[in-house]
């Protein structure tokens, strides 16, 4: 639009402006193919941008109704005759597509106007295929719904167009999208209409707008209220209309619906996409024409007998032959229940016949719906049963009949009763529960779009989850209600946190991914965090309370707390723990209170969540740092699981150096992060730590030598392994006993690998040096000789250099 606005006000154009104008037309050119990109985003500016260079390559009409910030804007017609780029021919009078072929000047071709008005033609036939695409989302459909509309005001002779697209789409809706979408685009779609049957240009278009508005639920004041203003509407040439509607009288019975049927569209109506559109067919009826059609005096659900098997479809010939004095649909009522009140077999039939009328399926589905609401037990059974033999052809009926149950309970509301309706939803939902196949997603259908869910209900909905090969699918179904009904969002989610502790592993797991994307969820977070407190809270019990068998009250039962009862309190909050680290505090307090069974598997199965945490997590540090007391063995649990396979982290090492000097002056806290510590500190600390438990004092010389097993990367030690043994054998019998410290050293002789011959021979060395000798000189001397006899004259040679040593 800049550019051609540039391009008109210049009276000669230069070099420049031609390869600016070569420039923005290939990226017009490139933003239209933007058109198919992968971005939604993307492709909604493409939308926009498309729908401004239609208006800006067609004229303006004198009945164009264009914005007041919009009238000074570049169009088709505002072009100088004289322009000395853009040319037409002389017979521009004829019309916009008679433009000739430009006049070449020297230095370069002129762009021809007509050129233009076949690219801003063709941008609109790209808009239009790309709006027909079975995969476009429901927000670029709502943005290109607006900017036809657009395009159909401001350039009135594109209206055709639109019309028959919009008409197009109506018939058509794309499979993707959700009900709640449908109802959006429904919903923008008839605000779209209205706004165009005001535009004065809308008087030829006008049946099929309002056929179109009807569908979408319009009432007809508001369809009068838009209609243009009849001193508003241009003159035009009238068509002349067909021979048979100028004979046909206005109160004739059924002249509308002869009208209609002589309508030039193809459009088909839009399949069921809501309760309101159930009874769409029987409002077009014409009042006076109900009573010709067969049709008996009084409202028909209201009856007290009637036959359905006499609900006879029409003739199977769809030609223009059966419609000449409108849609006889042949129903008959007397008798129907009275006949479906005879033996099964002869139910069958009657239902399939009222059911399967190809013409005005919509308003037999209402009837036959109203009038199932009149059964008894027996009868809805054997219509429960006719729907769920066919469930997805006769999905239409199921909902009618839950429609009306529920209306019937509106009607009576406060003092009615969910009895009926709550049969027939737990009627369907058990159906499908048994179906073996259910891809299709009917069984969410029919959740989602269910006008309430019952605890009944939502109790078979927890069955559903529970079966193992529909866990996805039910859970999934669980998720949208939460996130599309939020009056009751909390009451379906505490049926998925419940599933959480199921004793399945596929239930238990799948209900855990749902709910950690849930916890992302500001408005679900808090409700999802006390729900896992709480069943962590159970764990202070001295026996499992009862709600974890299925109880409903909070009363503790006989039974001793078993693993499989204390995970069921734990995995919740396992699962939400590395993506909240302060609840790793409430752990600690509970575990502070716990009995010795349940300190147990707390410890076994923390540490796949404490390294999701990672050593550098503010919380842990914390924790570390204020040891509760009773604590120290979680804690030091969780330094276990942080240091195995990777090195400590300076920060780490400094909260426990703190801890052990300052308030617990407990060893067993220093292991993890031995490889942090100083030479001297490790040093000092080998008396306590060889004095513990000999798979702890492994443990501890496996860190310090760097032979743990497994994957992950060993930190430097601050002792290499002769260092170590010198250690030990430097250690003050008045610390530590003897006994230990000669554990310790057999302990260094097993890793051969580590201490090897040369190993052996430095540590000799070295200890024969000191003075006075280290008490356990000789026990050394012979051992390593026993393991390595080579080092016989060595041996020999420093025994030779003792006889004037001290002992």
């Amino acid at each position: 639009r800049a550019a051609s606005q540039w391009m008109v006000k210049s009276k000669v154009i230069s070099e420049l402006q031609e390869a600016c104008w070569e420039m923005v037309s290939a990226m017009a050119s490139d933003i239209i193919l933007l058109l198919d990109s992968d971005n939604d985003g993307i492709r909604t500016h493409a939308i926009k941008f498309v729908e401004g260079l239609i208006i800006t390559l067609s004229p303006r009409m004198p009945d164009s109704d264009v914005p007041k910030r919009h009238e000074n804007d570049i169009s088709l017609e505002r072009i100088p005759k004289d322009h000395p780029y853009i040319k037409y021919s002389e017979s521009r009078a004829r019309g916009w597509g008679g433009f000739a072929s430009p006049r070449r000047p020297l230095r370069a071709p002129p762009v021809p106007a007509d050129v233009l008005w076949e690219e801003g033609k063709a941008a609109l036939e790209q808009l239009l295929k790309f709006m027909v695409h079975p995969a476009i989302s429901s927000i670029n459909l709502t943005a290109a719904l607006g900017s036809l509309a657009t395009i159909a005001r401001q350039r009135p002779m594109f209206m055709a167009e639109v019309i028959q697209a919009y008409e197009t789409l109506h018939a058509n809706l794309p499979p993707t999208l959700a009900k709640s979408q449908v109802s959006s685009v429904r919903k923008n779609l008839k605000l779209h209409l209205l706004s165009v049957l005001r535009h004065p240009s809308s008087g030829d278009f006008q049946p099929q707008i309002t056929t179109l508005l009807v569908d979408l639920g319009t009432q007809q004041a508001e369809i009068a209220r838009s209609m243009p203003n009849p001193r508003d509407v241009r003159k035009r040439p009238r068509d002349e209309p067909d021979a048979a509607l100028k004979k046909m009288k206005i109160g004739e019975p059924g002249a509308a619906w002869r009208a209609a049927a002589s309508l030039p569209s193809s459009r088909e109506p839009l399949g069921r996409g809501g309760w309101e559109d159930t009874s769409l067919v029987a409002s077009r009826c014409p009042p006076g024409d109900i009573r010709d059609r067969g049709w008996q005096d009084g409202p028909c659900w209201a009856l007290p007998s009637g036959s359905l098997g006499s609900l006879r479809c029409p003739p199977e010939d769809t030609g223009d032959k059966g419609w000449q004095n409108g849609p006889s649909w042949g129903v008959r009522l007397p008798g129907a229940v009275w006949a479906l009140g005879g033996g099964a077999a002869g139910r069958g039939p009657p239902l399939r016949r009222a059911h399967g009328c190809r013409r005005a399926p919509q308003a037999r589905v209402k009837i036959l719906a109203s009038l199932v609401t009149q059964f008894e037990v027996p009868l809805k059974s054997e219509v429960l049963a006719f729907v769920l033999d066919d469930i997805r052809g006769r999905l239409d009926l199921a909902f009618a009949w839950l429609f009306q149950e529920y209306n019937a309970y509106l009607s009576r509301y406060p003092s009615g009763s969910l009895d009926h309706y709550d049969e027939c939803l737990i009627g369907l939902l058990s159906g499908l529960q048994e179906k073996p196949d259910q891809k299709d997603g009917i069984f969410t259908k029919v959740v989602l779009e269910a006008p309430l869910i019952t605890e009944s209900a939502l109790e078979v909905i927890r069955k559903y989850c529970e079966d193992e090969s529909r866990t996805y699918l039910g859970m999934s179904t669980l998720r949208d209600l939460i996130f599309k009904r939020p009056s009751r969002q909390f009451q379906y989610l505490h049926v998925l946190l419940d599933l959480s502790s199921h004793e399945k592993d596929k239930v238990r797991q799948q209900a855990l991914l749902f709910i950690k994307r849930m916890y992302e969820k500001d408005q679900l977070r808090e409700y999802v965090e006390k729900f896992a407190l709480n069943y962590l809270q159970l764990l202070v019990h001295p026996n499992p309370p009862s709600v974890l068998f299925g109880a409903d009250k909070d009363t503790e039962v006989a039974a001793p707390w078993t693993e499989e009862t204390i995970k069921q309190c734990l995995y919740l909050y396992l699962a939400l723990l590395p993506h909240n680290h302060k609840l790793i505090h409430e752990l600690a307090s509970v575990y502070t209170e716990a009995i010795a069974d349940i300190k147990r598997t707390v410890l076994r199965v923390i540490e796949q969540p404490i390294r999701g945490m990672g050593m550098n997590s503010p919380e842990l540090l914390l924790l570390v740092e204020n040891c509760p007391k009773g604590a120290e063995t979680l804690v030091t649990r969780c330094l276990h699981s942080l240091t195995d396979k990777v090195p400590p982290s300076p920060e780490l090492v400094k909260r426990v150096r703190d801890l052990y000097h300052k308030r617990l002056p407990d060893v067993r806290f220093l292991i993890p992060v031995l490889n942090g510590l100083e030479k001297k500190e490790v040093i000092q600390a080998l008396p306590k730590l060889i004095k513990l438990n000999p798979i702890v004092v492994k443990e501890v010389f496996n860190r310090l030598l760097g032979t743990q097993h497994g994957e992950g990367t060993s930190a430097v030690s601050p002792l290499n392994p002769g260092e170590l043994l010198i250690a030990l054998h430097n250690i003050d019998s008045s610390k530590c006993d003897m006994k230990s410290i000669i554990k310790a050293t057999n302990l260094c002789f097993a890793e051969r690998n580590v201490y090897t011959s040369e190993v052996l021979a430095v540590v000799m060395q070295q200890l024969m040096e000191q003075s006075p000798l280290p008490m356990l000189l000789m026990r050394t001397v012979i051992q390593s000789l026993t393991m390595y006899p080579r080092l016989g004259g060595f041996v020999m040679n420093i025994l030779s250099r003792l006889i004037m040593k001290q002992v």
